[in-house]
């Protein structure tokens, strides 16, 4: 018999070690840190788990959110943070946040695993390899609804992403990258892009251009102080880092004008020959002097000279990292630096050890998902394998208010959108 404890508020100090051990599921969103920043946009962290012999084994932070009257819903995000092959501690982990939140007038809790649905090849294929539809039926059996499955972004978090392996050598890695890619990567290099990571100071730069993203791209994200306390929350723990990247206008300009030099001297070699070689010459150096011309003109157009135009946030913990968030100005798309800044962020996290980079989040179904189909294209460029989760589950305590739950909070949801998208539009006048 399993000498199980299960436990509630658990201290800061241990809350996460069960994620660093052998076998056990982990994500970002299950963290102590996470609750922490939940806790500053209106929901109320519960930390809990499971303790064999004084040891923790197995966490899961729930996610409190009030509804009327005294009626609440609860969240675990990513699910629990435990051993899921061990079937007896997910039953043990279930009936205990049942006991628990039935005494707390909860009308259901629900998770969404960090679980593989099966193994993809790169076009969305079942193919041999990991397989868990055991699980997804151990979970009915525990007493949780299996939502319908999503292929879009419906869901809470996204059920597809693309994740990228950094075992090995980083020169293998890159070698995975499309040719594309690798062809974007050098003409950021080349047109003096710097990554570099920010601080707290420098939200503001990416609070800029993601009110350029949304405005562009139609979309409202998130209130924009969230992203301040996002980085504030999460950076004492070193789960975070701000990487932007910014061109250099001036060492740009002087490049290029050396090169333009170069090429009208090398068109006065063959300026007074008649042959046809000559004249051919002639003419592939024209092409290149009109083309060094048109890079000065479009130089000359900026303002500045040294302008960030590019800025991710990503997250780590345990042996991942996740690209959360990312803005770009898109007048400066032909200089590629969201390339070289992503070209960066996945070099640090391989020198950190890490195992995964994942994109955080793709669609699983290109042919719908309209502007979201481009996000796919890029992040899949990237040599990541197309991973597929098992989706959401919902453990219904009461179902009378369920229900009541159910017919409401499709109407409040259109309310905030059509909020949220008179923001955008405000934002961008």
């Amino acid at each position: 018999m399993n000498n199980w404890v299960f436990v509630t508020d658990i201290e800061k100090e241990r809350f996460n070690e069960p994620a660093f051990n052998e076998n056990v599921k982990s994500h970002f969103l299950g963290s102590y840190e996470w609750g922490e920043l939940s806790a500053q946009n209106n929901w109320t962290p519960m930390y809990v788990g499971v303790e064999e012999d004084g040891r923790l084994i197995a966490t899961a932070l729930l996610l409190r959110k009030m509804l009327l009257k005294g009626y609440n819903y609860v969240y675990i995000p990513r699910g629990y943070t435990a051993d899921y092959s061990n079937k007896e501690l997910l039953k043990f982990m279930t009936e205990n946040i049942v006991r628990m939140l039935r005494k707390q007038k909860t009308v259901f809790f629900e998770i969404d695993p960090d679980i593989k649905l099966h193994t993809l090849d790169i076009e969305g294929n079942v193919v041999e390899g990991e397989e868990n539809s055991e699980l997804v039926e151990f979970l009915k059996e525990l007493g949780f609804r299996h939502k319908p499955l999503t292929y879009l972004f419906e869901g809470r978090q996204p059920r597809f992403t693309f994740r990228i392996p950094l075992d090995g050598e980083m020169e293998n890695i890159e070698a995975r990258y499309s040719r594309t890619t690798r062809t974007r990567i050098k003409k950021s290099l080349a047109n003096e892009v710097e990554v570099y990571k920010g601080d707290a100071e420098d939200i503001d730069e990416f609070i800029r251009l993601m009110k350029m993203t949304e405005a562009r791209q139609d979309f409202f994200s998130h209130e924009y102080d969230y992203y301040r306390r996002l980085y504030d929350t999460l950076h004492p723990s070193d789960m975070v880092d701000l990487y932007l990247g910014r061109i250099d206008v001036e060492a740009l300009r002087a490049k290029v004008r050396g090169e333009l030099e170069r090429e009208k001297a090398d068109f006065a070699k063959y300026e007074n020959s008649d042959s046809k070689s000559a004249e051919k010459k002639r003419k592939e150096i024209e092409k290149r002097i009109t083309a060094c011309e048109g890079r000065l003109a479009e130089l000359d157009s900026k303002d500045e000279t040294n302008p960030i135009v590019s800025a991710y946030i990503i997250t780590k913990y345990d042996d991942k990292a996740w690209a959360l968030f990312a803005a770009n100005d898109m007048d400066y798309s032909k200089f590629f630096a969201n390339y070289a800044v992503y070209r960066q962020q996945l070099r640090d996290t391989h020198a950190d050890g890490r195992r995964i980079f994942d994109v955080f989040g793709t669609v699983g179904d290109t042919e719908s998902a309209g502007n979201a189909a481009g996000l796919y294209e890029f992040k899949k460029k990237w040599g990541g394998e197309f991973t597929e989760f098992i989706g959401e589950f919902i453990y219904v305590l009461d179902p009378l208010m369920y229900f009541v739950y159910e017919k409401l909070i499709p109407i409040r949801h259109r309310i905030i959108n059509k909020s949220l998208r008179k923001k955008v539009q405000e934002s961008a006048e």
